[in-house]
């Protein structure tokens, strides 16, 4: 199967599939690559294409081009591929957007114009209902559209892509540095990945923006971190906030994790509340009568 794409600040690729594997060749572009060199490689893990993408750089003390490990993302509803990247301080790529952002768009007038591709015998065809990415990366032409960071992250990190995820959120960040759901998302990708001092340090950022689940991620943060007595501070600062344990899915971790002190804040916030509402008094005439 082959198809091509287009990227932003990257040029046109050609890509190839077969079976699970995918490679794309360019020629020229903002690289000036040689005809029909090798840029990307890789297998696809469900939507995931895990390999490599050769990109070019400028800067004192850069390799003028470079090998990179990418998580190039696959979207099936628009055909789209997209990866972040993380270049040497210095370094600058022309082939990315805000030398970050890698965004593959399928071409349209060649999926109209190319006849569809014979498969090999190990691929399976989309209308036998299967999600093969790689049949859907030769024969999802045609749809385009750039994904919001913010929710792909979100949605890579409910699939357990947490490595994914994080990319996505710090290009979120990057875009907006209050987004305090892009905030909570990163932290929650860090401890995923055990990277718990980083998560402690985004999170403790985030702490001006004032959000109740940025506290809450803070005290599991905390709490992975071994401080009990920050952690419950924070616990603390997130039912003042608002937050309310209610069994969602993406805090079942640290909910889990923090039970006896929500247990015991919850009880306690209760029982400010219901002090500061005073005691319930008996309407006029009430009281015991003796007959």
């Amino acid at each position: 199967m082959s198809s091509s794409y287009q990227g932003d600040g990257y040029g046109a690729v050609s890509m190839r599939v077969q079976g699970d594997r995918l490679t794309g060749t360019a020629t020229g572009g903002p690289c000036g690559f040689e005809p029909d060199t090798e840029v990307l490689s890789g297998e696809f893990q469900d939507n995931v294409l895990v390999g490599q993408l050769l990109l070019c750089q400028v800067g004192p003390q850069c390799e003028p081009r470079v090998h990179q490990s990418a998580l190039v993302v696959f979207n099936p509803e628009d055909g789209a591929m997209t990866a972040l990247f993380r270049l040497k301080d210095g370094c600058r790529s022309p082939s990315l957007k805000n030398d970050a952002f890698l965004l593959l768009r399928p071409l349209s007038h060649e999926a109209d114009a190319t006849e569809p591709p014979v498969r090999p015998a190990s691929a399976v065809a989309l209308s036998d209902g299967a999600g093969s990415s790689a049949a859907q990366v030769a024969a999802g032409l045609g749809r385009q559209g750039e994904v919001p960071p913010l929710e792909e992250g979100q949605r890579q990190l409910a699939s357990g892509n947490a490595a994914v995820a994080q990319r996505h959120f710090e290009l979120a960040l990057e875009r907006d540095p209050r987004n305090a759901s892009a905030v909570v998302g990163l932290g929650a990708s860090q401890l995923a990945l055990n990277d718990v001092g980083r998560a402690v340090r985004t999170l403790e950022a985030g702490r001006g923006l004032a959000r109740a689940d940025v506290q809450f991620w803070l005290a599991y943060a905390y709490h992975r971190e071994g401080n009990r007595v920050r952690a419950r501070e924070a616990l603390r600062k997130a039912f003042e906030m608002g937050w309310t344990p209610a069994g969602r899915t993406s805090e079942a971790a640290p909910e889990q994790a923090l039970r006896e002190d929500i247990k015991d804040l919850d009880s306690l916030m209760q029982q400010q509340r219901a002090r500061k509402r005073g005691p319930v008094r008996a309407p006029a005439g009430a009281g015991n009568s003796t007959p």
